[in-house]
């Protein structure tokens, strides 16, 4: 791929990211009804947990759903790899789930709200993650014309299908539990480093 359309295929990701920080992050502030306070580290750590299980789990669950149906469930349209089973981009766009997850754990704190077996609150993936998907594939055909992901079933209009709730549920599990271990365990800036380059080099393997 030429250096300038990779370029603007990452700012294109950029932008998306942006909107999608100042979105929860204002959302997140008006349900707590205070400006939320930015923990760096569990921020970090949130983003690049979230971005390393959630990129391999669309890989493999994406396959497994091929080998058991006999066809994909969704296609990447921006600059994709693996076998269409996600995009570069997502060295920038998956992290923003994290932030997500993170804004999300600071309004269930703020409102007292305990979720308990910690595998439960990951079953609102399965939930939340098709409405997100909307959110992100709206954006990008309202400013650049096309699908940042295709899925090929149209019971959702391609924007999500029902039939990826259970693979959101599968990974929101494998991240909740992941997330709600390392936050118990001493800070350490490796931890956020070591999973967010595992994450770039799962891409570059692609």
């Amino acid at each position: 791929m030429p250096v300038h359309q990779a370029g603007i295929l990452i700012l294109q990701g950029l932008s998306g990211a942006v909107f999608g920080i100042l979105m929860f992050y204002l959302l997140g502030s008006l349900l707590t009804r205070r400006w939320i306070r930015i923990d760096l580290y569990q921020l970090l750590l949130s983003m690049a947990v979230a971005f390393l299980i959630a990129i391999v789990c669309e890989v493999y669950l994406g396959k497994l759903y091929q080998l058991v149906t006999g066809k994909p469930l969704w296609q990447y349209r921006v600059w994709p790899i693996h076998d269409g089973y996600t995009s570069v981009l997502n060295f920038i766009v998956w992290p923003v789930y994290g932030y997500y997850c993170y804004v999300l754990h600071h309004i269930l704190h703020a409102r007292q709200i305990s979720i308990r077996p910690a595998w439960l609150k990951g079953l609102v993936s399965g939930f939340d993650g098709p409405l997100l998907e909307i959110l992100a594939n709206g954006f990008f055909l309202l400013f650049y014309g096309t699908f940042y992901f295709y899925y090929l079933p149209d019971d959702m209009r391609h924007f999500t299908s029902i039939q990826v709730v259970p693979l959101y549920m599968v990974m929101g599990v494998i991240l909740t539990l992941v997330l709600d271990y390392l936050r118990e365990r001493p800070r350490r800036w490796h931890y956020p480093a070591g999973f967010y380059l595992a994450g770039v080099g799962f891409v570059l393997a692609g």
